[in-house]
Parts: structure tokens; sequence; C-alpha cells
């Protein structure tokens, strides 16, 4: 066989494709993020973050990677859930379960241990750390997973979460696009269109909003760059081949032309481009070209994407630790140097570790245990 390409087999759990979220959540995690702990500082001194020349797109642009997580999204539900809702193999329980199962319990402990840390500074004098939005509706709102998109004001709480919210609609209009039409690709190319609508439009108001329209792009774009995977999976090793091959060559040029005019220039609207073109190209390289998948299917990367979600919804609480109880410790990272980078990093990764394997994954096991009749992966 070619060693370009991989087999036509596609693994279950998709392992390079857990390491590209591992890598997208550190992305967000801890360089876009990492302005939070000098926020004004940063924000007008962008290059004064440690190791701003390596990572300045991460800095400047790392918002962005929110979508990259929708477009995955999107790709590993395919993979996992179509052929099951079509062949109705899966209830609609126990879709919703498995999904209740996996993202609310580690979202209401964070929940609370923000709220908590907050009002500790609040009722301290030191005052709420970069979100100020902390009242009850916004508690309810988070509670009932509709802070974003929905009917708030502003980012609250665990402002990470924000985009779980968008990914319960996501999640409901794939089930019962699926569930109740033979044909769904009409309809997930007009919910791209539809996304991208309100993009263009800029419009503002319950579920018409930018949260709402780029879980629309990224989420379906994800399922529709799923089907074309399958396409490409049938194609013979010698097409596949150079397939990638002009790939490779365009994304090359592609690289040469952004260093000489810059990124935001040759792209124009770059954040749109990530979505539609770039983050899909990402992942079909990370499945099919040979040595990408191989590096990507090393362990102690997929073990990066199995943190994900904990590095995610628990890299602002453990900010708000650090800059709230290390000073009455007499303990101040130099946040300019790349030794406060390190502190955090390891910080959120080791808290990460042990959330996934003594709290996430007990949790969800349990709910599974209790509501599920047979597990379903």
């Amino acid at each position: 066989m070619n060693k370009l390409v991989v087999s036509n087999t596609l693994y279950n759990r998709l392992r390079p494709l857990d390491s590209l979220r591992g890598f997208a959540a550190m992305g967000v995690a801890f360089f876009w993020h990492y302005r939070h702990f000098n926020y004004s500082y940063f924000d007008s001194n962008p290059s004064a973050m440690p190791l701003y020349s390596s990572f300045n797109w991460f800095y400047m642009c790392g918002w962005n990677l929110v979508d990259f997580f929708f477009v995955l999204s999107g790709f590993i539900f395919m993979h996992v859930y179509s052929k099951k809702i079509t062949g109705n193999s899966i209830s609609e329980k126990e879709f919703f379960i498995l999904r209740f199962s996996r993202l609310y319990p580690l979202h209401v402990i964070t929940l609370f241990a923000v709220a908590f840390i907050q009002y500790y500074r609040f009722f301290s004098g030191k005052g709420f750390f970069q979100c100020e939005i902390n009242d009850l509706y916004h508690l309810i709102l988070n509670l009932l997973f509709i802070q974003a998109g929905f009917f708030e004001d502003g980012l609250s709480f665990n402002t990470p979460s924000w985009s779980l919210s968008s990914e319960i609609i996501a999640y409901i209009l794939f089930f019962y696009v699926l569930k109740k039409l033979k044909k769904p690709l009409p309809v997930f190319i007009l919910f791209v269109f539809i996304g991208m609508s309100i993009l263009q439009k800029q419009l503002n108001s319950p579920f018409f909003n930018a949260s709402t329209a780029k879980m629309l792009v990224g989420f379906f774009i994800g399922c529709l760059t799923y089907l074309l995977n399958l396409r490409i999976l049938k194609l013979n090793n010698t097409n596949k081949s150079i397939l990638f091959i002009i790939i490779i060559i365009l994304s090359i040029l592609t690289g040469i032309m952004v260093s000489k005019v810059g990124y935001m220039k040759f792209f124009g609207h770059w954040d749109r481009v990530m979505p539609l073109l770039v983050y899909p190209l990402m992942i079909l390289a990370a499945l099919n070209v040979f040595f990408i998948n191989k590096i990507l299917s090393l362990r102690p990367f997929t073990y990066l994407g199995d943190l994900s979600y904990s590095i995610y919804l628990l890299h602002f609480p453990v900010q708000l630790l650090m800059v709230t109880f290390l000073p009455m410790l007499g303990l101040v990272p130099d946040y300019n140097s790349w030794r406060g980078l390190a502190v955090f990093m390891i910080i959120t990764i080791s808290f990460a570790s042990l959330s996934y394997h003594l709290v996430e994954q007990p949790l969800q096991n349990l709910i599974r245990k209790k509501f599920l009749t047979e597990r379903v992966d």
C-alpha cells in the first residue's frame, strides 16, 4: 500500500482527531485566554505575552479555535451516530442522555466553583475577576444550558462554557434531521447558509446571533466534511495520494503567500475561511495522510485529546484560583515570562487529568448506568 495514505477503515475513535481537539483546547486555554492574567496590559501590548513570536496566532486569533471544536463535533457525530440514528438503533432518550452525561456534570461543577471563588473575591473586596456577570439570572441560564445564544446579557460565570449551550442546539438539529429526513445533505447545506447569513448581517437576537451562527457553520461543515471523507475513502490509493499531494502543495504555497502579505490581508474574512476551508482540510489530512495520522495517533497527543474537555472547562477556574489564592501564599508567578505560562499549563493539565479520571469519567458512567438499560459508546 502506498505509504502516503492510510487504509480505508476509519478508526472508531478517530484518534488523530482526539489529538487535534487537545491542541485546540490548549490554544484557547493557554494562549488566547492567557491575557486574563493581566488583561489591560496584554491587550494593549500583546507582544509582551510569553513566547509571543512563536505563538502569536494563538494569542491573537485563538478564539477562532472554538469554531474548530464545532467542525470536529460535526464530523465525529456523523461518524459515531449517523448510522445509528438513521437505522433506529439509538433512541431519542439514549442519544440525549449520552450527551447530557458527557457535558453536564463537569459544567455544573465548574460553574459552582467559579461562582464560589468570584463571590469570595467580591465580598473580600477584590472584585470579580474578568467576568462581571455573575448574578442569579445568569446562574439559572447556565444551569439550564442556555447561557449563550438565547437570552443572556453577555458571557457569565465560567465564560468558556458558552460554546456548550450552542452545541446543544446543534445536537437537537442533528438528531431530528437524521431521524426525519432520508436526504439530510441539503438541510446541512441550508444550516451552513443560514449561519453565514447571520454572520454577514451581524444579527444579534435570541437564536439569531453570532454564537448560534458559528455553531451552525462549524458543526454542519463538519457533517459535510465527513460525507466528503467517505467519498475520498472510496478512491484508490494512487488517486488519494495525488489528491493529498496537491493539497499539501497548495497549503505550502498558501503559507508562503500569507508570510508575504499577512494572514488577515490574504484571507480577508479569515475567521470564516477557517471553518469553511482550513479546518476541514486539517481533518481530512489528519485522517488520510499517513505520516500525519501516525504522529497524531501517538498516545501523548491523544491523551491531551482525552483531557480536552476538562482543560477547556477548568482553565478559567484555575486562573481564578491562581490570581486569588497564590498571592495569599506569597507566590506570584511572573506572568510576563515563559515560567508563568509553564506554571499555568502544568497546574491546569494536572487538574484536568485528575478531573478526567476522578470526576468526568466516573460521573458519566454513573449517569449512563442509571438511566440507560444498556451501555452505548
